[in-house]
C-alpha cells in the first residue's frame, strides 16, 4: 500500500512556493541575453546575468527540495498568500538588481572596465524595483542610453536597456502569472487575486494566463510596428512599446519621447530608420499605446471582437474620457495663460500648450511616465493636475497603477446619487446601475464601501510618504508630493531630479530617498493591502501564535 504524502502547510508551504518562484524568476531573467544574438559585440556581460540567475535557480531548487518536495501542497493559510506575494516580488527586485551592480566587477566582464555602470546596489535595487513595478523612475547614468540611430557610447547598452524593458514586461502583466503553473490549483487564483487582478477571463488559471499574455504580446507587437512606422528605430520601438503597454515608462533615450523633437534626432542619418522628424506621429502612437495599456483587458477583448457599444458604454471608459478632456484643458489653459516658455525662452502658443499638457495628462492618468517636454516649464497647476491624474490611475485589470478609475467612478456616482436623492423617501429612490464590462450592474453598499476604504488607505499612505520625503534634506513640498505620488502610482516622471539630488546631498540622504521610494513602488504595485496583511502576519499573527502556544503549554502543565 502506497504511503500517503504528508501535507506541506504554513511556513514550509510558503518557502516551498518561494523556491519554485525563484526558479521561475531566475529562468526568465536570462531572457535579455537574447540581445547578444542581435548585438554580438555585447557578449562580455553574459556573466552579469548568468551568475545571479544561476544562483537563484540553484537556491530555489534546494529551497523547494527541503520544504515541498515529496509532500502534498496544502492550502495557504490566513494572510500567507500576502506573505508569499510580497516575498516573491522583493526577490524579483533583488535578482533584477544584480546585473546592473555586477558590472563593477571587471573580472566578470573579461577585464573590460568600460562596462562598469558605476551604480551601487541601492541604485541597482531601485532600478529593478522601478522596472518590475512598471514605474519608470531611473537612476541609470546617461551613458547607458542610446544617442545615435541605434548606438551608444556604452558597450552593452542594448542588453541592459532590454533588461529594463523586460522587467516592465514581466511586472506589468503580473509576476504571479509566470509562476501559476508551478503553484497548485487550490492556491494559484488566490495569489492571482491577491496581486490586484480582477480580470478572470477564463475559469482555468493556465488558460487565463495564456489569454492575458496573448493580448499583451499582440498589443506590444502592434505598438512596436506602429512606432517603427512613425519613425523610431526597431529596437527603440520594441522597448517603448513594452514600456507603454506595461505603463512603465522606461525608454531608450535619456530624455524619453522628448528626444524625437530635438535636433539630435532630426540630424540622425536615416540608416535603419524609415525617416526622421516625425515627432508628433510618434507622440500620437505612444499616447494610444499608453491608453491601451491602462485599459482593462476585458474591455480590450470587446475592441478585438468589434463590440464597440459595450466598450464605449463602460463606466471606466467614460470616466477616462471625462478626466482626460477636463484635466488636459485646464492644464493647457494654465500653461498658455501664464505665458510659460520653452527651454529656448520662446513663449508657448495654445496649440503647443495643448500638445504638451495633453501628453503629460495621458502619461499621468495611465501612470506610464513618458514625457515629451520639460515638466517644470508646464507650470505648477499642470504638476498638481498630474498628481491628481496619477492618483486616480488607470483601469481595473490593466497594467496601470493608482486608485483605479472604477473605484473613483463609483464614488463620484455615490456622491451624485446621494445629492439627487437627499430629500427623497428610500422607497422611491431609483437603484444605482451602470454598465461594467458589458453588463448592467447594480452598485451595492459593499462595492461603495470597498472603494471608499481603499481611497482612504491610499490617501493615508500618500500623506505618510510625502512626510517621509519632507524629512529628508533639501526636498520641497511640490517635489516631495510629486515624487511620492509617482512612486505610489507607478507613473515615473522624476520632478525632484534624483541625479542632481545625489550630486548635491550626502550619500546617506540620497539612499534614504531611494529606499523610501522603493517602499512606495512596492505598495503601489500590490495595492497596499497585501503588504499590510503580510506585515501583520509576520508580526501580530506570529506574536498571537506564540502567546497561544504558551497558554496551551501552561494549561497542560497545570492539568498534569
Amino acid at each position: 500500500m502506497e504511503k500517503a504524502k504528508k501535507n506541506a502547510t504554513g511556513l514550509r508551504l510558503v518557502l516551498g512556493y518561494l523556491g519554485l518562484s525563484m526558479i521561475g524568476e531566475g529562468t526568465v531573467s536570462l531572457v535579455p541575453l537574447i540581445m547578444i544574438l542581435f548585438y554580438p559585440q555585447e557578449w562580455q556581460v553574459y556573466l552579469d546575468f548568468l551568475v545571479p540567475c544561476g544562483a537563484a535557480i540553484v537556491l530555489g531548487f534546494f529551497l523547494w527540495l527541503f520544504t515541498l518536495a515529496g509532500r502534498k501542497a496544502g492550502k495557504l493559510g490566513k494572510n500567507e498568500d500576502a506573505v508569499l506575494l510580497t516575498l516573491l516580488w522583493i526577490m524579483a527586485f533583488a535578482l533584477g538588481a544584480f546585473p546592473f551592480y555586477l558590472t563593477k566587477f571587471s573580472t566578470l566582464n573579461y577585464g573590460n572596465a568600460d562596462l562598469n555602470l558605476g551604480v551601487t546596489y541601492s541604485e541597482s535595487f531601485f532600478e529593478a524595483t522601478s522596472g518590475y513595478t512598471a514605474t519608470g523612475l531611473t537612476v541609470m547614468p546617461d551613458k547607458l542610453f542610446l544617442t545615435g540611430v541605434d548606438s551608444s557610447s556604452y558597450p552593452a547598452a542594448h542588453v541592459f536597456l532590454f533588461h529594463r524593458a523586460w522587467m516592465q514586461f514581466i511586472g506589468g502583466v503580473g509576476l504571479v502569472l509566470l509562476i501559476t503553473s508551478l503553484i497548485s490549483s487550490k492556491n494559484n487564483f488566490k495569489l492571482f487575486f491577491a496581486e490586484g487582478h480582477n480580470d478572470r477571463l477564463l475559469p482555468n488559471i493556465g488558460k487565463n494566463a495564456k489569454m492575458l499574455f496573448g493580448i499583451y504580446a499582440i498589443l506590444i507587437l502592434i505598438g512596436s510596428v506602429s512606432l517603427w512606422a512613425a519613425g523610431m528605430a526597431p529596437f527603440d520601438a520594441v522597448c517603448h512599446s513594452i514600456g507603454g503597454i506595461a505603463t512603465g515608462g522606461f525608454g531608450t533615450r535619456a530624455n524619453s519621447i522628448e528626444f524625437y523633437s530635438t535636433a539630435a534626432y532630426t540630424s540622425l542619418e536615416k540608416a535603419n530608420l524609415l525617416y526622421t522628424g516625425n515627432a508628433i506621429a510618434i507622440e500620437i502612437v505612444s499616447e494610444i499605446i499608453m491608453l491601451a495599456g491602462a485599459t482593462n483587458f476585458v474591455l480590450q477583448t470587446f475592441v478585438v471582437r468589434g463590440q464597440w457599444k459595450k466598450y464605449w458604454k463602460d463606466i471606466e471608459v467614460r470616466t477616462m474620457l471625462m478626466l482626460l478632456i477636463v484635466l488636459s484643458l485646464f492644464a493647457s489653459l494654465s500653461t498658455y495663460l501664464q505665458g510659460n516658455v520653452y527651454q529656448s525662452g520662446e513663449v508657448m502658443d495654445f496649440a503647443s500648450s495643448l500638445r504638451y499638457n495633453t501628453y503629460y495628462i495621458i502619461s499621468s492618468l495611465t501612470t506610464t511616465g513618458f514625457t515629451n517636454h520639460s515638466l517644470p516649464a508646464l507650470g505648477h497647476l499642470t504638476i498638481m493636475l498630474g498628481i491628481l491624474g496619477m492618483a486616480i490611475g488607470g483601469g481595473m485589470g490593466s497594467t496601470a497603477g493608482g486608485i483605479k478609475q472604477y473605484r473613483v467612478a463609483i464614488l463620484i456616482e455615490q456622491f451624485a446619487w446621494s445629492i439627487k436623492n437627499r430629500d427623497i423617501s428610500p422607497r422611491y429612490r431609483v437603484p444605482r446601475n451602470h454598465v461594467r464590462l458589458g453588463e448592467i450592474r447594480p452598485v451595492d453598499e459593499k462595492t461603495t464601501g470597498e472603494a471608499l476604504s481603499y481611497l482612504v488607505t491610499y490617501l493615508s499612505f500618500s500623506i505618510l510618504g510625502i512626510v517621509a520625503l519632507l524629512l529628508c534634506p533639501n526636498i520641497g513640498y511640490e517635489a516631495a508630493a510629486h515624487e511620492w505620488s509617482t512612486a505610489l502610482a507607478g507613473q515615473g516622471v522624476d520632478l525632484l531630479g534624483l541625479a542632481n539630488y545625489k550630486a548635491t546631498n550626502t550619500l546617506g540622504a540620497y539612499n534614504t530617498v531611494l529606499w523610501i521610494l522603493n517602499v512606495g513602488m512596492l505598495l503601489g504595485r500590490l495595492e497596499i493591502i497585501p503588504v499590510i496583511m503580510a506585515i501583520r502576519h509576520i508580526t501580530v499573527d506570529a506574536a498571537e501564535g506564540i502567546a497561544r502556544h504558551h497558554r496551551e503549554r501552561k494549561h497542560a502543565t497545570i492539568a498534569e
